[in-house]
């Protein structure tokens, strides 16, 4: 799946703007790749469009580990806690479709729980 189509795909779901959902992919990548060994998030970042490959092979920083994500969009885009929870749904709902449900649930194995529920 192409970049553009996972931002048309977020943007349909969470009925927002292009510049809005490129914020709620980014983040999600960005806050999944930090959960994972390095193996997983080569392999998760060689699925992902050119465009998020970088953000997905960023090293973890403390601020990624001890905020939560749905805080960090909240802080990004200034919206409130539903907004925010619905916007990173959607970007998971889209990264999810260029997996298969064995790669999803090897990802999900590695993450906190407390995020696979602001995930799902």
């Amino acid at each position: 799946m192409r970049y553009n189509d996972l931002v048309r795909k977020i943007k349909t779901i969470a009925h927002i703007d292009d510049d809005e959902s490129q914020d709620a992919l980014e983040l999600v990548v960005e806050n999944v790749a930090a959960h994972l060994s390095d193996h997983t998030r080569r392999d998760f970042a060689d699925a992902l469009p050119e465009e998020l490959q970088d953000a997905a092979q960023m090293v973890p920083t403390a601020s990624h580990i001890d905020e939560d994500i749905i805080s960090q969009l909240m802080d990004l885009d200034e919206v409130d806690e539903n907004n925010a929870k619905a916007r990173i749904k959607a970007a998971w709902q889209a990264i999810c479709e260029i997996f298969d449900s064995r790669e999803v649930d090897d990802i999900t194995a590695e993450l906190p729980r407390r995020m696979v529920a602001e995930l799902e």
